[in-house]
């Protein structure tokens, strides 16, 4: 009876009022649903995290991320390591993939049929349901909010729907900053086959949004990608020549045109020569300072020849974590010194080695010289250097992943880093910067050899080189880069060889063209030093940087020395393999 009442009661509500009860009754269970679900989620991530001790939290803009702790880091083997999970999972369900030529410089992707999607997904949660393992749309930020992880269940279907999805683990340092982000995630491309595509193509075509492909007639037997890459979109049958390709000592699948050398590729060694020195070494300071005081006067600026110029805060041993996180396509790092080695270097580590002044002195008689000019005139004389190489000086750093191709064509042709500063015009003069007083006289040199005024100094950072360059320039200007190579200290009469007279003589003879570095130069010893790092630490978003220290006043070098150390621990947190 009761129950008859509240139903006539509630027959006899305006149907406003009943429309209102029935959107809070289903409103309250939406949110007693999404109650079950976080509560299943959190239960979820902590057992993610009791499961496995590497995997640790980290927030990101008000967002919490679940990342992998590692000891050793370099961006390729992030890359290679997410191609690994992903593929691990397409060969335990037995579906077939290729190895597909993508276009980042930090992420592989892999071709599957579109007909296998749903397989894929479905090895995917079988395989990572508990783990930290992401995706996300391909295209996001490097650490988007909406990053799907696997060990929180079944993925969204918008994300399930996607043409292409990209999968991925964060990596963290011990101290717990992020080292790869989804940049480093492995893309999953899914190829339709010819009769689809050309069926979705025609509905594409009527809407106006049909990009531009091979004729119908070869695409009826293709296969198809999503989107455009470094070789083809469209594979016809007879291009589907099986190959394979060897990533991180791991063999995939592809097809022989994706696994040819393209004609842009640098196949050709690349070495790295550091010029360096230990200015805190007592016995080599005062030798540079009875050099300095026994012989003439200066006619320089003192910040040219000061103590700063060539005090050591350990930025060589950083430097070589940069490039082995960011830069592992070297060959061999030489690190060029007058009878030093650095303490921490561990000499036996494949790939670098010591490489005293008197070994590379045409004239070992002019020795000792605490002139980087001087030294940069003997760089290509080191025995066994590769025929094109990078200059370092030691407070250059690479900052994000680069390839030999940011330095060089396939060709050879190097790619340079001119600046936006000017030479400027007239004498060398004691009061200019150095680099200016050897532009000048460098500026000379080019106008009388190509009837051309060069005007651009270089940016601080590594330096394109070819040793065919260096010996002709030996040939051309002898006199001049002789009495540089004898210039104990910087002279207003030097020449800079290596990062101007070499660079505009490669792009006058045609074995040279203006490259692109993104570069950020900090002096350590200003006092807006600190909110310059805090926001390159922040950003990461340079190719190279640059920590120089022209002239620190004594009072602030303290405090410039733990602001630069702290910033490089933070930014490069891990050991070298060069190392002790």
């Amino acid at each position: 009876m009761q129950a008859r009442i509240r139903a006539l009661g509630a027959r006899l509500l305006p149907e406003k009022v009943r429309q209102a009860r029935a959107e809070q009754r289903q409103a309250e269970r939406a949110a007693a649903a999404e109650r079950k679900r976080a509560q299943l989620v959190a239960a979820r991530r902590r057992a993610l995290l009791a499961a496995d001790p590497e995997i640790r939290t980290v927030e990101v803009s008000g967002t919490v991320f679940y990342g992998r702790t590692v000891t050793r880091f370099s961006s390729p083997d992030a890359a290679a390591r997410n191609l690994g999970l992903v593929c691990d999972a397409l060969e335990g369900a037995g579906i077939e993939y290729f190895l597909v030529p993508g276009r980042s410089r930090t992420r592989h992707v892999l071709g599957v049929r579109h007909a296998d999607r749903k397989r894929l997904l479905s090895a995917m949660r079988r395989t990572f349901g508990g783990t930290a393992l992401y995706a996300v749309k391909a295209g996001s930020d490097p650490l988007p909010a909406d990053a799907v992880l696997y060990a929180d269940g079944s993925l969204p279907a918008a994300l399930k729907r996607q043409d292409t999805i990209r999968f991925g683990e964060i990596l963290l340092s011990p101290a717990g900053g992020i080292l790869a982000d989804f940049d480093h995630g492995c893309e999953v491309e899914f190829w339709r086959e010819g009769r689809d595509y050309l069926e979705d193509a025609r509905l594409a075509e009527r809407r106006g949004t049909l990009r531009s492909m091979a004729p119908a007639g070869v695409l009826e037997r293709a296969l198809v990608g999503p989107r455009p890459n470094a070789v083809t979109d469209a594979l016809p049958a007879e291009a589907r020549v099986p190959a394979t390709l060897t990533v991180a000592g791991r063999a995939h699948p592809t097809f022989a045109g994706f696994a040819q050398p393209r004609f842009d590729e640098v196949d050709f060694p690349v070495d790295v020569v550091y010029t360096w020195v230990d200015g805190a070494d007592p016995e080599l300071a005062a030798k540079r300072e009875s050099y300095r005081t026994g012989g003439a006067p200066s006619r320089i600026n003192a910040r040219e020849t000061g103590a700063s110029r060539y005090e050591s805060h350990d930025e060589l041993k950083y430097s070589l974590r940069s490039l082995e996180m960011y830069a592992p396509f070297v060959r061999t790092v030489h690190i060029v010194t007058d009878g030093q080695t650095p303490s921490w270097l561990n000499t036996d580590a494949p790939g670098v080695r010591i490489v005293d002044h008197k070994e590379i002195f045409a004239d070992p008689s002019v020795l000792p010289v605490f002139n980087s000019h001087a030294i940069g005139t003997q760089l290509h004389r080191i025995p066994g250097l590769s025929e094109r190489y990078l200059y370092f000086n030691d407070d250059v750093f690479v900052g994000r992943p680069v390839g030999a191709g940011h330095f060089f064509h396939g060709n050879g042709i190097a790619k340079l880093p001119f600046g936006p500063f000017q030479i400027g015009l007239g004498e060398p003069h004691p009061d200019e910067p150095a680099p200016n007083s050897a532009g000048k006289n460098t500026a000379e040199l080019m106008l009388r050899e190509h009837g051309r005024r060069i005007v651009s100094k270089s940016k601080h950072t590594p330096h394109p080189q070819i040793r065919a360059v260096m010996q002709e320039l030996e040939e051309l200007f002898p006199e001049e880069i002789g009495r540089t190579a004898r210039s104990r200290f910087r002279a207003l009469t030097d020449v800079a060889m290596a990062s101007t007279l070499h660079h505009h003589h490669a792009y006058l003879t045609g074995r040279a063209v203006p490259g692109k570095y993104a570069l950020r130069y900090i002096d350590i010893g200003r006092p807006e030093s600190a909110g310059a790092l805090a926001e390159l630490a922040a950003t990461r978003r340079w190719d190279f940087f640059c920590l120089n220290d022209v002239q620190t006043p004594e009072e602030e070098k303290e405090n410039a020395a733990a602001r630069l150390h702290a910033f490089l621990e933070s930014y490069f947190p891990l050991p070298s393999r060069f190392e002790r």
